[in-house]
């Protein structure tokens, strides 16, 4: 399965499997700014904000990993 985010602006998309591959399920992801890169993980969205904060990403891309067989539209 892909993991895909389109840009309507620009008419792009991206493709997250390769990046979230190894994500764990259920909590929450902090990616760079770029969007190529896990920088933090954590249950809480604030935890993992604060994390990526830490780690020097001052605007990350936030999403949550849903579980396994979830149905996204």
């Amino acid at each position: 399965m892909q993991i895909c985010r389109m840009d309507r602006e620009n008419m792009t998309t991206t493709d997250f499997t390769t990046i979230l591959k190894d994500a764990p399920v259920g909590q929450w992801i902090a990616l760079s700014s770029a969007e190529d890169r896990i920088v933090a993980t954590a249950v809480s969205l604030s935890d993992a904000m604060e994390l990526a904060r830490q780690r020097g990403e001052e605007q990350p891309v936030m999403m949550k990993v849903p579980p396994h067989g979830a149905l996204i539209l």
